[in-house]
């Protein structure tokens, strides 16, 4: 993740700024804000130094310097440029429009500048964007945190310190909630973290964080009490603008926070899977049956092992085995019966008798069909399983 100048000029505090030249711009990436003072120009070589620009900021200026020497402005910006600055923001109080020689030189280089609108605050701009860079560098660290803890299981200690990193301040018992919103890019999804409001009381109870394409939702009570976890999950979606979004979720157990973090955000984000792979709008990890089996295990080379032997025949032949496959996986999202299977396939009762005889032929004819079900449910689920963290996480 990072903070780009659009995603500055989304805050509340910049809605009164105009761009006014530089647009193209606007996609660079910035991490500070810094103030061009008097000095910046008047001062010599050695001053400028001493005070020199970190970079990939946005410059702030009243432009006091170029008051009564409007030629000025155009060295400013080239200066600035040079410092690998991104953008100047400039207080309308000695120039309502710019020299148009240093509009047309930060448009042609991509530079952006920018007019503040109404009365702002130096001060208020400086906290909101330190503010929204500070977030995006906490999510950047949350993130890597939750994609550890799919992979594998935390000490103890490493749990309790990844708790301090995401949000020291949750209370004793915890559950993870894990949103899919429909039509969400991965960029939605970040500035729905970002632009999360949450006072202060509700702050204390809860975490929101991105994973991928996804929100993973912290929610913290004193006791496991489900119908606070509900509620605090209403206010969540009212924090977070979330109300009338369709999505699809996954719900974890409550567990002791201090040794269940690392279970709960991997139990929320494999009952999402599940609940995109069967059609369901929620899903609650301990309703997943056969799944939990095979998630508690996921990343063993045993796992995939299994189902790429056991389906190998479908994926070698011809494309009328990969309507074989595709009636198998209906068959087992059908939980075995058949006419919904048809029914999902548009197809006739017999047709789907027909395919699941030669599936049986060519994956497991030395078994009874009650035990060919079992099997190909195990394969055919692992196979969904690994599809979907294939295309979620890497």
């Amino acid at each position: 993740m990072a903070v780009t100048i659009n995603d500055v000029l989304e805050l509340d505090i910049m809605k009164g700024f105009r761009v006014v030249a530089g647009e193209r711009g606007l996609s660079e990436t910035v991490n500070a804000t810094e103030i061009l003072d008097f000095e910046f120009l008047q001062e010599g070589t050695a001053y400028r130094k001493e005070r020199i620009f970190e970079g990939e900021s946005i410059v702030l200026s009243s432009l006091l310097f170029a008051k009564d020497q409007p030629e000025l402005v155009l060295d400013a910006v080239r200066r600035l440029k040079a410092l690998n600055v991104k953008a100047l923001a400039y207080k309308p109080v000695f120039f309502q429009e710019l020299p148009q020689d240093a509009l047309d030189y930060a448009d042609s280089h991509g530079f952006v500048i920018l007019k503040f609108g109404y009365d702002e605050f130096f001060e208020d701009v400086i906290a909101g964007i330190k503010e929204l860079v500070e977030k995006d560098q906490a999510a950047d660290l949350t993130e890597s945190l939750f994609e550890e803890m799919l992979e594998r299981k935390f000490t103890p200690e490493e749990a309790e310190a990844a708790k301090d990193k995401i949000n020291p301040l949750l209370r004793p018992e915890a559950m993870a909630v894990c949103l899919h919103l429909e039509g969400y890019s991965e960029a939605q999804i970040r500035d729905v973290v970002r632009r999360g409001r949450a006072d202060q009381r509700l702050s204390s109870k809860i975490f929101v964080g991105k994973c991928k394409d996804k929100l993973m939702i912290i929610l913290s009570q004193d006791n496991r009490d489900l119908n606070r976890f509900r509620a605090l999950m209403e206010d969540v979606k009212v924090a977070y603008d979330l109300t009338g979004e369709v999505y699809v979720e996954g719900v974890s157990e409550i567990r002791n926070i201090s040794d269940g973090l690392d279970r709960i955000i991997p139990q929320a984000f494999w009952a999402q899977a599940v609940a995109e792979i069967e059609g369901e709008r929620t899903k609650f990890y301990k309703d997943m049956g056969v799944y939990k089996l095979i998630i508690s295990d996921i990343h063993a080379a045993s796992i995939a092992e299994y189902m790429e032997s056991y389906l190998k025949p479908l994926f070698d032949e011809s494309e009328k085995d990969q309507e074989l496959l595709h009636t198998a996986i209906e068959y087992i999202l059908a939980k075995g019966d058949s006419q919904k299977t048809a029914d999902r396939l548009f197809c006739h009762k017999n047709t789907i008798r027909y395919r699941l005889s030669k599936l049986q032929e060519k994956l497991d004819p030395a078994v009874n069909e009650r035990e060919f079900y079992q099997n190909l449910a195990m394969a055919i689920k692992i196979y969904l399983l690994l599809g979907k963290y294939e295309k979620d996480c890497i």
